[in-house]
């Protein structure tokens, strides 16, 4: 049955806006900074696995900026 749903063509697109987590300043003012790194690698990791899917995307290079500074908000 796993065999068979990995050759089914996907349901439906994914984009990095539909696993992305934002913070308000107010919440992000919360987080130690072990979590704001650990958020910032995760996220990262999302950005990747996202792009990897999508290879010509030149909307992306804004957002893996704001990714690279994990100690201000999004």
């Amino acid at each position: 049955m796993a065999a068979a749903a990995l050759r089914d063509p996907p349901q439906a697109c994914v984009t990095f806006e539909d696993v992305a987590i934002y913070f308000f300043q107010d919440e992000w003012r919360l987080l130690n900074e072990t979590q704001r790194f650990l958020y910032c690698d995760v996220m990262l990791e999302n950005f990747a696995l996202i792009t990897s899917l999508v290879s010509d995307c030149p909307c992306l290079s804004d957002l893996h900026a704001s990714l690279s500074s994990p100690l201000q908000p999004l």
